[in-house]
């Protein structure tokens, strides 16, 4: 399972949450996805983080693993509306179970065209770049098994690490299992713990092996 090593029994504190990216005082457009690199830890495990804008929940990205994860790096999406126009609050919590830690929290700005951007965002090494082009995509929001076949029963070829992006090549007939070619692999994943990109309309149907 994607986890960071051994899980303990006696907890160490409640669960801790950093936001790596973006920094406090970025810029972003009306429709322009904002991504939000964050790193949690617990001694015990890290369940689940969540993204606040405003005080309101936008996004949840929980562990693969059950007992959740020593160290959580995830990637959490929010793409501001014109009613976020101006300075706007990002806010993550990490919990463990129903433990929650203390936020962590900044504040970006909301503009209503590129033109009206001050200063550009430096371009972050915990964020991928992502191509604005039709080729279906798969960005990993956590740490993520990489298995042989569509379900938790086959078997792990790698772990992903968070923001890896990577072309869909398939699909399950429900839609909840993604095929990825990954540096000339082809695996699944789970499709609960990625954020899709591009035209994925067309995905064939791939048979289970």
């Amino acid at each position: 399972m994607p986890d960071g090593g051994a899980a303990t029994n006696t907890p160490d504190g409640p669960p801790i949450v950093i936001i790596n990216s973006p920094s406090d005082g970025d810029e972003f457009v009306v429709g322009e996805e904002i991504l939000v690199s964050v790193e949690a830890s617990d001694s015990i495990g890290v369940n689940r983080v969540q993204l606040f804008v405003d005080n309101q929940i936008v996004r949840t990205v929980s562990s693969e693993s059950l007992q959740g994860d020593l160290s959580m790096q995830a990637i959490l999406n929010y793409v501001p509306q014109a009613a976020d126009l101006g300075s706007i609050a990002l806010r993550v919590l990490a919990y463990r179970d129903t433990v929650v830690g203390a936020a962590d929290e900044i504040s970006v700005v909301v503009r209503q065209s590129p033109a009206d951007i001050v200063a550009t965002p430096a371009n972050s090494s915990n964020l991928p770049f992502i191509p604005d082009d039709d080729i279906c995509r798969a960005l990993v929001n956590v740490g993520l098994n990489f298995r042989t076949g569509p379900s938790t029963g086959y078997a792990i070829i790698t772990v992903l690490d968070s923001g890896t992006l990577t072309p869909i090549t398939g699909r399950n007939s429900a839609n909840t299992w993604w095929q990825l070619d990954v540096n000339g692999r082809s695996g699944w994943v789970s499709a609960d713990f990625t954020t899709e990109y591009g035209d994925c309309a067309e995905l064939p149907i791939i048979a289970e092996p």
